[in-house]
């Protein structure tokens, strides 16, 4: 689908958190939301030789606010204020910061490639002990770029559960054969929305993408994505849906 019409409706397949930003905007717009998150997540028990790594680390790196939000279940603020944090993005820094901690670098960029190609260029002790707290399906970018300039040791901190069930409202959207763009946010949320209604795909569906990891996942199976975001964050989604959905809608 190339182009929208008043009629299109949009499927937000992320998990929906308090005051969510594109689903308020679309709201706001008038236009049509169907909620049918792909995703959710659960916490990975850190056992006791991640605990030992980590007490021996010098650096802290997180690249979620997820991943902010389980470790701090498992470990108290109190037990780790001797350590350096790195966040990915400031809304992972803010995350941070509710519970008592203050960021030693956050990145200027919005992706792990953009993190390692900034602590590349720092100067870093040969040999300090760095440690990752990230989602199971993170890829190996850090571990791979920091290779040469830390002792670097990714931990998974919380996996992703993938839906398994369709939502009827979805199922409708689709058998209507309306005008339908979904909303990804992550590889997991296209994958599994692709994985349960494959079957009911048609020609006006189409699809927006958060960033270059998400889009790589719909190009290896063969969707060109209608929208992409400039920067890699809901706020960037957004302003590029807005931008393409606003001649239609006003």
């Amino acid at each position: 689908m190339s182009t929208y019409s008043p009629q299109t409706s949009v499927v937000l397949t992320h998990p929906m958190g308090k005051d969510d930003l594109l689903y308020d905007g679309l709201v706001n717009e008038g236009i049509e939301v169907v909620c049918d998150p792909m995703i959710d997540t659960e916490a990975v028990r850190l056992e006791d030789e991640c605990r030992e790594h980590l007490y021996q680390s010098r650096r802290i790196i997180f690249t979620s606010k997820r991943g902010v939000e389980y470790f701090f279940q498992q470990v108290k603020p109190a037990d780790v204020l001797d350590k350096s944090f790195i966040c990915i993005g400031k809304k992972t820094a803010q995350v941070l910061e509710q519970f008592g901690v203050k960021p030693w670098w956050v990145s200027g960029g919005r992706t792990a490639s953009d993190l390692v190609n900034e602590l590349q260029q720092t100067h870093v002790r040969p040999g300090e002990k760095w440690v990752g707290m990230l989602g199971e399906l993170a890829e190996n970018t850090l571990a791979d770029g920091l290779k040469n300039v830390c002792d670097y040791k990714r931990y998974n901190v919380y996996r992703t559960l993938i839906a398994k069930e369709q939502s009827p409202k979805t199922v409708e959207l689709l058998s209507s054969k309306k005008s339908m763009l979904v909303v990804c946010t992550s590889p997991s949320c296209f994958n599994g929305f692709l994985d349960l209604y494959g079957q009911l795909l048609h020609k006006n569906v189409s699809y927006a993408s958060i960033g270059p990891a998400t889009s790589k996942s719909m190009k290896k199976r063969n969707v060109t994505p209608a929208i992409v975001a400039r920067f890699s964050t809901y706020e960037g989604l957004w302003q590029e849906m807005k931008q393409q959905l606003k001649p239609q809608y006003r």
